[in-house]
Formats: C-alpha cells, structure tokens, sequence
C-alpha cells in the first residue's frame, strides 16, 4: 500500500511539473533539499545537481531572470548586515510580478512555547521542567555552540531521551534523522549517551570552537514574521505574507517536496514560512 501510495504521488508530481510553463525556479542554499525542476545553488554542492555559490558575494544572475526564488534556512546563517543586500539582490534577479519565498526558524514561535513551558515550570511540573530545558536550547543553542550538533544533538543522542514525543515534534522529519541515529542497531556509544553527561562532555579548545564557528553552522541572527517582513519590504517588495508549508502562491509548489515530504509532513515545523511579490510592471 505505501509503495502504491508513493508512485501516485510521483506521477501526479510528474504531471504538475511537466505543465509550469517553462518557468525558470531558483533554490539558494539547497543543501539537500533540491528539485530537478529548479536551478540549485549551494555553498558545498551535495551533487552535480547542485552548483556552487557564495551568497556572501553579490547574486550573479541577470537581471529580471526567474520567475521564483526560494531559500530555506539559510538567512539566520549570514551576518546581519548582508541580509538586506542579499533580498535586494534577490529582487533585482526576480522578474516583475516573481515571488520570492523564505523559510526561516520562527523566533516568535520558538520564544512563545518557551514562554508557556517556562510557565508551566515555575509551578513545579517535573515534565514542564524538560520541556523548558529543550525550548532554551532552540532559543540559544545554534547561536553559541562551539561544536558541530552542540547540545540539542547531545540531547537527541541521550538514552533515554526524555519527552521524546515533544522533541520529535519541535524538530520534525530532518531533526529526527538524528534522533534515529541513536536508536539503529550498532551505534557508537557517542551516540548513546546518558543524560546526565549531556553538558558535562570534553567542549573543543578555544582554537578549535573559532575554526567550527567559521564553518556556518552556527546562526548569526534569528527572525520574526514583523523583522522579516519589513526586510522585504525594505527591498521592494509587496504582498509580504506569512503562509504554511504547504501554502503558497507558486504554483504546484508542494509537490515539490522542499518544505514537506512526499506525504505531507512538514520537513521543518519551527519555521516561519513568508513570501512576496516583486511589483509587476
């Protein structure tokens, strides 16, 4: 029945793609979630697939080229000040009457369930307790670690891992790849850790922090549906919105499998998901 389900779905995707009237797609920072469909920019390419590039240099797209650019979980990794550049840079690329949609990790959101769950705590609710202890590290965690995974995936390797159902619900399906880790048959004992050693393990020297933080895994900023959206309009653009993952004004857009899987699941329930139209003429 699931493999029935998946090649319906492949074929319906087939059809919907095979009818987008030639429009040129562009991904920025890809990583692995990329489509055939679309034109695929990445810092480190996975694949021949994907090409390179260095949003950290002026965008070297003519002008008025595509008719879509997304980007996925890549502004919170820039510095700030090259954040407004980039969307202009982005505009100027997009045709009239293109959108442009970003994904980003949701700060509001993050900061109102930790918020609640710091609520909850205060009252001596020993489960409330974790949960505001995983909440503060997707509040902190990404922006200071020292080390690739810091400390939200020393939590996810821990054995037991308490409130699991909670955690694999903040991360959704990519976070959880890691979660499983710990769980297949043969891995390491790194990855099975107790939770009490999660923040009392050996943390890299001073040398080697400095060297991983230039590798930008770390955030350099984080972002709202009200911060983001003024940096688009900022930029020119109109319509700002904010939309689900499996919303949006680019046609067919979910069967292309970027924000969710083939069976609808969201790949990152944390994010904000917002997009805007260049004026047309």
């Amino acid at each position: 029945m699931l493999s029935l389900l998946k090649s319906l779905l492949k074929r319906r995707r087939s059809v919907s793609l095979a009818g987008n009237g030639g429009l040129r797609l562009l991904n920025l920072g890809c990583g692995t979630m990329r489509d055939s469909a679309w034109e695929n920019y990445d810092f480190a390419p996975v694949d021949s697939g994907v090409k390179p590039i260095d949003l950290g240099r002026p965008l070297p797209f003519p002008e008025a080229s595509y008719e879509v650019c997304y980007m996925s979980h890549v502004l919170e990794h820039l510095p700030r000040q090259r954040v407004p550049q980039l969307l202009s840079e982005m505009f100027v690329t997009l045709k009239p009457g293109g959108v442009i949609r970003l994904v980003v990790p949701d700060l509001e959101i993050i900061a109102r369930v930790y918020l609640a769950e710091l609520e909850s705590a205060v009252t001596g609710d020993p489960a409330a307790v974790r949960r505001h202890e995983w909440m503060t590290l997707e509040l902190i965690d990404q922006i200071t670690r020292s080390f690739s995974g810091g400390f939200m995936l020393r939590t996810m390797w821990s054995r037991p891992l308490p409130h699991r159902a909670f955690i694999e619900k903040r991360v959704g399906l990519d976070g959880r790849k890691w979660i499983d880790l710990a769980d297949a048959d043969g891995g390491s004992l790194e990855r099975r850790i107790q939770p009490s050693e999660i923040y009392t393990l050996q943390e890299p020297a001073d040398k080697e922090a400095r060297r991983f933080r230039q590798t930008g895994e770390n955030h350099r900023w984080m972002y709202d549906r009200v911060s983001l959206g003024r940096l688009l309009q900022e930029s020119g653009f109109q319509d700002v919105r904010v939309c689900g993952a499996k919303e949006s004004s680019i046609a067919s857009f979910s069967d292309y499998n970027l924000d969710t899987d083939e069976c609808g699941f969201v790949r990152k329930p944390d994010s904000l998901f917002m997009e805007a139209l260049k004026p047309s003429l």
